[in-house]
């Protein structure tokens, strides 16, 4: 069996190098990826729409209705960039809510990154309506991937 360690051994070594020379003879016929090929590619998997898709925020079983703020967004044929300032709290209407209400929120499709803030009271959670009486503004951040784009929308609840 000693005797036949060093056959096994240059048979391996001949295996191995023949695979690596076969292999390397094919790469020859790939075909490398082009800039337009490699962004075709990515743009498959975007969300297709026009504009970023907006979240659904409900409390307590009322849908809350969301303003568009500034965006960046690519559809594959064209890429947009709007600039708006954040709404002031006193040109928005706000929905009349129970203080201490779970925000329920369902994120847009392809989404990457999903936050809540309360920008009127920053110590709360955006995830929940303050107790104490008052109106508060919120801003929802969304991003998607692979470089699709970003928005922020807006809403505003009053607690009685």
């Amino acid at each position: 069996m000693k005797k036949m360690r060093p056959v096994l051994y240059i048979f391996l070594l001949i295996m191995v190098f023949g695979t690596g020379y076969y292999i390397g003879s094919r790469s020859e016929n790939v075909t490398p990826i082009s800039k337009e090929n490699a962004r075709n590619a990515v743009q498959t998997l975007w969300v297709k729409a026009a504009e970023p898709p907006l979240p659904k925020v409900s409390i307590d079983g009322t849908e809350i209705k969301l303003q568009r703020g500034g965006y960046s967004w690519c559809n594959g044929d064209n890429c947009a960039t709007t600039d708006a300032a954040r709404p002031r709290l006193e040109d928005m209407t706000p929905v009349v809510v129970q203080g201490g209400a779970d925000i329920q929120s369902t994120p847009p499709e392809g989404i990457h990154g999903f936050t809540i803030l309360n920008l009127t009271d920053s110590g709360n959670d955006g995830y929940t309506v303050p107790t104490k009486a008052g109106s508060y503004l919120y801003e929802i951040h969304c991003t998607w991937p692979l470089d699709q784009g970003e928005a922020s929308f807006y809403f505003a609840v009053t607690v009685e």
